[in-house]
């Protein structure tokens, strides 16, 4: 199990999409810092604020929704700002491209047969290509928030206005919840087997679902509780959680998708045919 995990971690190494969305990522993280930066600039202005806060009135968006949605752009303060680019989705895209080709490259390529050729069990292939996809994981977060981050760091030096308990609190529930989104796009790149198909789904899925729930909150509010429990808008709820002491949500949720989506793609691929 040890050399298949390694020779695998080896392949992730060589997977150039790897790199060029870590690069990728690292640049966007540090525009984006540069965009919130404005956007925070902007929404400090009375009038502007009003301005957006009417619009999303206007729309049907409630006060509290809308006071809830201003908030989220980070102050003038470092931690607020490596918090925003934890949950501002576009980690999820990154990590999304990078494990759909690094598992649908498996496919085309055959190399999935070639490993079960050696005798290991499909059970242990699956396992050892998900802790890859962890790393990946892990490679594409680190990037992205080193991005934006390092601009943080020189224009508001490292300060933040949460205590050391919220802060640890906060990176182990996004820790947890990334090492869970491994397993789900894990998922739907096996189901799919081919890579163009596997990264419109990990992208298109999270997208859709999300804004048709978020469409449905405006005449069911009780949607609004529900929507914690989808895994990529928990991601984003991370620091209202903790505000609200249902931080426990995101450590619930994590563990149910993880074990869920781990399982479900061990059986898929048991019983696919790998050609």
């Amino acid at each position: 199990m040890g050399r298949l995990i390694l020779s695998d971690l080896k392949k992730l190494m060589k997977c150039s999409t790897l790199w060029v969305c870590t690069v990728i990522g690292f640049l966007t993280g540090m525009s984006m810092t540069f965009l919130y930066d404005a956007a925070w600039n902007n929404m400090t202005d009375t009038t502007n604020y009003q301005m957006v806060f009417s619009f999303l009135k206007t729309i049907g968006m409630d006060s509290d929704t809308s006071k809830q949605l201003l908030s989220q752009f980070p102050r003038e303060v470092f931690w607020q700002y490596i918090n925003t680019l934890f949950s501002d989705g576009n980690i999820i895209i990154f990590s999304a491209i990078v494990i759909s080709v690094y598992i649908g490259t498996e496919y085309n390529e055959g190399t999935f047969k070639n490993t079960l050729s050696r005798g290991f069990s499909r059970t242990y292939v699956y396992v050892s290509k998900y802790i890859s996809s962890v790393v990946s994981m892990a490679i594409t977060v680190i990037a992205y928030l080193a991005g934006g981050g390092i601009v943080a760091a020189i224009k508001f030096d490292l300060t933040t206005d949460v205590n050391d308990e919220q802060m640890i609190a906060m990176v182990l529930a996004y820790s947890a919840l990334y090492i869970a989104l491994s397993a789900v796009f894990m998922f739907i790149s096996v189901v799919s087997q081919k890579t163009g198909l596997a990264i419109a789904l990990n992208i298109v899925i999270p997208i859709f679902v999300s804004l048709f729930v978020r469409i449905l909150t405006f005449g069911f509010e009780w949607i609004q509780k529900v929507v914690q429990y989808w895994i990529f808008d928990t991601v984003t709820l991370v620091q209202t959680l903790y505000q609200n002491n249902n931080i426990y949500i995101a450590f619930i949720v994590a563990p149910v998708y993880l074990i869920l989506f781990v399982v479900a793609g061990a059986v898929v691929f048991k019983r696919q045919d790998i050609r």
